[in-house]
């Protein structure tokens, strides 16, 4: 699919300098983007709802390894970080569950919230956690992060 307009175009201020994370990140982005694509120029139902599923379960995984990330280095700022994670899965869901019932509340404010709420996270509180790494005694997370990058679907 063509993308004729992102919501998040991906450059270096994205990147955290974890490898596996900023790969999810990238996908995460990529998924929105898609999202976006499809609910402005597409009829396709399916699509859109296999798009919306994917971009949950992608947003699972990848909070699930920064929060294990987070926990083998004992981040202090982890629960207020996993709470922020619930509320994007949380706005995911409700997107769901609009486009599944067929509700007119589904259109792109809500993808454009995610996407607002995404780089926010990533250049605020992603970054936060990055500069707790490089002033502690991990100095090599990606091999920590390592074995958490796999691509889901």
């Amino acid at each position: 699919m063509e993308h004729v307009i992102h919501v998040i175009e991906w450059d270096g201020s994205y990147e955290l300098g974890i490898q596996t994370i900023d790969d999810h990140h990238r996908e995460l982005i990529e998924l929105l983007n898609k999202s976006y694509d499809l609910l402005l120029y597409s009829t396709d139902k399916e699509g859109m709802q296999f798009i919306l599923y994917e971009l949950a379960e992608y947003a699972d995984y990848h909070f699930d390894a920064e929060e294990r990330l987070m926990t083998e280095v004992s981040y202090k700022g982890l629960m207020p970080h996993v709470d922020k994670h619930n509320s994007f899965k949380n706005q995911i869901a409700l997107l769901m569950k609009d486009y599944l019932s067929r509700s007119p509340n589904v259109n792109t404010d809500i993808i454009l919230f995610l996407s607002d709420w995404l780089k926010k996270h990533i250049l605020k509180d992603d970054r936060k956690f990055t500069v707790y790494l490089s002033k502690s005694k991990y100095q090599e997370v990606n091999s920590l992060a390592a074995g958490a990058n796999h691509k889901c679907l």
